[in-house]
């Protein structure tokens, strides 16, 4: 699936936002479902994070009671909300009229309905103009993004992709699992320089990096611990400025998995930008 596909999802869930939501963050997303007439409920689920359900014309939403807090919920949540929203999905998922819908987690599935749908949670939950707004005064790096995730009530893996999509400065961000690369975002003056190759997934994570040495242990990760040092962003990307960065990995607990923010404080010109995926 295009990058466009998904700017789009993600700019339908900001309008959504902006429509049913509030004018000031947070954007509360079971209010946005009881304004639909959807029903939401926690439930013991197992395999899923959530589903949605469809009888007829009216839907409803379960998400996991075992997600690991909050900001996971509201995630869960939105991104139902995604398929309700998003033009052909409840026709896809629902071809019969009727049925349930399961979804695995943000960000795992490869099928095109289900970024799209975690997509439209990221603009749902941090719509463009308020979040870009609430940037300006978060700091940088790591500790900007669990100050816009506290302010969001959303996850830290959500809010980084949305604060590397929307940083004025270079801005990388990068989640892997076992030293395996899962995915990578990066601000608008990164993407816009020409003849840079992306991480890919299943890429493995640069020897020699902080992230590298907290991937090589599951206990630190678990019990998420962080780390931070200096790197260059071509350590990362290929193609990139060999410009001075700083590094900074969180664990991500039980899912085994680590966040990793590399930003600069120096200033790219833009160029003409790639057209270009992440996975």
């Amino acid at each position: 699936m295009s990058r466009m596909a998904w700017t789009l999802a993600e700019r339908r869930g900001s309008r959504i936002a902006e429509q049913l939501g509030s004018p000031s963050l947070p954007i509360n997303p079971r209010m946005i479902a009881d304004k639909k007439q959807i029903a939401v409920a926690a439930k013991p689920l197992t395999g899923c994070s959530g589903c949605l359900m469809r009888r007829g014309d009216s839907f409803g939403i379960l998400y996991s009671s075992n997600l690991p807090n909050e900001g996971m919920v509201n995630f869960t949540i939105a991104h139902e909300l995604g398929h309700y929203f998003l033009d052909g999905h409840a026709e896809a998922l629902f071809p019969d009229g009727d049925g349930l819908h399961q979804s695995s987690g943000p960000f795992r599935s490869s099928d095109p309905r289900e970024r799209e749908a975690d997509h439209f949670a990221v603009g749902l939950l941090m719509p463009e103009t308020l979040f870009v707004r609430a940037i300006r005064s978060a700091g940088d790096g790591l500790s900007a993004i669990e100050t816009l995730a506290e302010t969001c009530g959303t996850s830290l893996t959500a809010t980084a992709i949305r604060f590397a999509n929307l940083a004025d400065g270079p801005v990388a961000m990068v989640v892997a699992t076992e030293k395996r690369i899962d995915f990578c975002f990066m601000s608008e003056p990164l993407r816009s320089l020409r003849g840079l190759a992306w991480p890919k997934k299943g890429n493995t994570v640069p020897g020699g990096t902080v992230t590298a040495k907290l991937a090589a242990k599951p206990d630190d990760i678990e019990n998420a611990r962080r780390l931070s040092g200096g790197c260059s962003f071509a350590d990362w990307i290929e193609g990139a400025p060999d410009c001075d960065c700083t590094e900074e990995v969180v664990g991500l607990g039980r899912y085994g998995q680590t966040l990793t923010v590399i930003w600069s404080d120096d200033e790219f010109e833009d160029e003409e930008e790639t057209d270009d995926e992440d996975l």
